[in-house]
């Protein structure tokens, strides 16, 4: 499978704010990409820097094959991006908004590619209607339609549902689909809406006060059978290394003094049998039982998870 995006490493700060720190991941050919994290996260910093828009401190991006420092002209051909609200003339109509936009990239195209391009987005019927008499969610179509009228391999959303309303969010989520299926664009796409994510994405990523948290496939990650789970015990050092010479390795870490782990919640019983044999006392077990919980455990600190005990 080729790789469209590799982020490598990249870090960014403003001043004494680090907003992406040390941050690596990738996106492959055909993937409809999760980016997901609370405002803040670090999540529109790292699109800036991978549409060249902002220079990362450290690390590197590449993009089709090629460096973005090196190769940015070339890249920026084959990417289109709508970063938040675009900026559309709103006293022109949505046809000759795409004609402009594709004029000003240099673009010849015929006005049945752009009737194509508004017949994609569903905004066909509204062509020669002026933009200022549109509603947030047919704006947000329409500058997903200047973001493809130069036929781009990879598309950029940045929280394309945000002050949406249902309707709109819906017709945002068919949208991507469409594009990826018959299209078959890759995309990468910012939320902070887990739910609208699983429903549309193949990979996902949450991002939390800069750095990855969690990255890879959607099903495996919201697999309803598995679980994370933190525990704290009496000498959290001792247990530390009593898991890791176990079968219960898969995500395991020692952090702020719980233990941390990924495991099916058929095996906590015996994890929990196996510790007490070895002696070890267990204050606390906390059973964060889908990543959902999860993000809003990290996103959200103060929000109660239920804990599970034995």
């Amino acid at each position: 499978m080729n790789t469209v995006l590799q982020i490598n490493q990249i870090s960014k700060s403003f001043k004494d704010f680090k907003a992406v720190d040390n941050l690596s991941f990738k996106v492959n050919q055909g993937d409809i990409f999760g980016f997901l994290g609370q405002n803040g996260a670090g999540k529109s910093t790292t699109i800036r820097m991978l549409l060249s828009l902002i220079q990362p401190d450290s690390g590197s991006i590449e993009i089709f094959g090629m460096n973005l420092n090196t190769h940015r002209n070339e890249i920026v051909r084959k990417v289109g991006a709508v970063i938040e609200k675009p900026d559309l003339y709103k006293y022109l109509s949505a046809y000759d908004n795409l004609k402009l936009f594709a004029k000003m990239s240099g673009i010849k195209v015929s006005k049945s590619l752009l009737m194509d391009q508004l017949e994609l987005v569903g905004l066909a019927t509204r062509y020669d209607s002026k933009v200022g008499t549109f509603s947030q969610g047919m704006k947000q179509r329409l500058g997903i339609a200047v973001a493809l009228v130069h036929n781009p391999e990879l598309i950029v959303l940045d929280e394309p549902t945000n002050g949406l309303d249902p309707q709109g969010i819906a017709d945002i989520r068919n949208l991507i689909l469409t594009l990826s299926r018959d299209r078959n664009k890759t995309i990468l796409v910012s939320s902070h809406l887990l739910s609208e994510i699983e429903l549309i994405a193949n990979r996902m990523l949450i991002m939390h006060h800069g750095k990855k948290v969690v990255e890879g496939d959607v099903k495996v990650l919201l697999d309803p059978s598995k679980t994370i789970l933190k525990i704290e015990t009496g000498d959290n050092s001792k247990a530390f290394e009593l898991i890791s010479k176990s079968n219960w390795t898969k995500g395991l870490e020692n952090i702020q003094n719980q233990i941390q782990l990924e495991i099916t919640k058929s095996d906590i019983p015996d994890l929990v049998r196996f510790l007490t044999a070895h002696q070890t006392d267990i204050y606390l077990i906390q059973n964060l039982h889908s990543l959902e919980d999860y993000f809003l455990k990290l996103t959200n600190p103060k929000e109660d998870v239920h804990a599970v005990t034995n």
